[in-house]
């Protein structure tokens, strides 16, 4: 056993700062050593209103690390090496389990819709944390030369890439709303940059996250506060509406919007995760019938069979502006200030970061 001090949350809303006992890794685990790890809004939500599956429970699943022990049956791997960790433990018991279907990549089986999953910092202790035990075909080595600060963002690039793969499964296209302009809707506007998209239309209400959208190299924004949204992206798409919307903000407005700013047989990808019931109005409702539109949900991202890590990796070492998006980094200790002022929003931030 090992003893990590951690941000544990005993129970709804009810974070502390204390020690854990980890367990030595067995042949097939490894013991990280966590540099970082990134604050996600799920982790927010979560932590102050929705609710974890079970307490007490160290969240955080955007990780980074060394690793500090190693199990025998490891091939690839050695203590030292800079890993981020995957934080989704497939557990398959059949055949049938995960999803077999006809993916962005081909046919395939997707691990991200296993049955009987483990989740880090959900389902089992994530990186808010000294230490996290994980499996080893878990983790996915870091360029030596890739800074903390870029590496970071390696999981919530992959969930943007995840996503643009599914848009691009049948279809080829030029026109996209990104409706929710946070971390995974920077690096979504940043992938349709790198993919050559040109007509890449952000919404939000924030000026901090516009900042952030021209940083990446994006200019055209809808502020719904002051904007009439759907005229402004037919005037941002010659009146004919956008091919693909991205709804990445949770919101049943934007919800509602990335429907009615669809052109006929466009496809809405959606990347939130809803914490609240959603109603679709019956012009959205008929919009997707009448104009037979595509609903497709993006969740998470895969290292097996495809590694959208090591892309997302190598697209971040092609992009070292994106480390900017870190407005703030805090030590595992302030979990119990920092994620109730992130909640009622008492300050402007982009992506927080812990730290040991």
């Amino acid at each position: 056993m090992i003893k990590s001090f951690s941000a544990i949350l005993k129970s709804l809303g009810k974070w502390d700062y204390d020690e854990i006992q980890i367990n030595n890794p067995n042949n097939d685990q490894a013991l990280v050593k966590v540099s970082q790890c990134g604050i996600c809004s799920t982790d927010v939500i979560r932590s102050m209103e929705v609710g974890f599956y079970n307490y007490p429970i160290v969240p955080g699943h955007e990780i980074i690390g060394k690793i500090y022990k190693l199990g025998k049956n490891s091939k690839n791997f050695k203590e030292g090496d800079k890993v981020c960790v995957y934080p989704l433990i497939t557990k398959c018991h059949s055949d049938d389990c995960c999803a077999k279907s006809e993916s962005a990549y081909g046919h395939q089986v997707n691990k991200n819709q296993c049955s009987t999953y483990d989740f880090l910092g959900s389902r089992s202790h994530g990186g808010y944390s000294e230490y996290i035990l994980t499996p080893i075909k878990n983790l996915v080595k870091i360029p030596s030369n890739l800074s903390d600060d870029l590496s970071v963002f390696t999981e919530p690039s992959s969930v943007a890439l995840h996503a643009l793969r599914i848009a691009q499964k049948d279809r080829k296209f030029d026109s996209v709303i990104i409706l929710g302009l946070g971390p995974i809707g920077i690096l979504l506007a940043a992938w349709c940059k790198k993919f050559k998209i040109s007509n890449i239309i952000g919404v939000d209400r924030n000026k901090n996250r516009f900042q952030n959208f021209f940083d990446v190299g994006c200019d055209k924004i809808i502020d719904t506060r002051k904007d009439n949204v759907i005229k402004k992206i037919k005037n941002f798409t010659n009146n004919s509406l956008s091919e693909v919307s991205f709804e990445c903000s949770g919101s049943e407005e934007l919800l509602n919007t990335s429907i009615d700013g669809l052109k006929k047989g466009g496809k809405i990808v959606i990347l939130s995760n809803q914490i609240r019931d959603i109603k679709l109005s019956r012009e959205a409702l008929n919009k997707i019938l009448r104009q037979e539109l595509t609903i497709a949900g993006s969740w998470s991202s895969i290292i097996d069979p495809v590694n959208e890590w090591e892309e997302s990796l190598e697209f971040l070492k092609k992009n070292p502006d994106i480390k900017k998006l870190i407005s703030h980094k805090y030590n595992f200790s302030s979990a119990k200030k920092v994620f109730p002022s992130m909640y009622n929003k008492e300050f402007k931030f982009s992506k927080v970061v812990l730290k040991p």
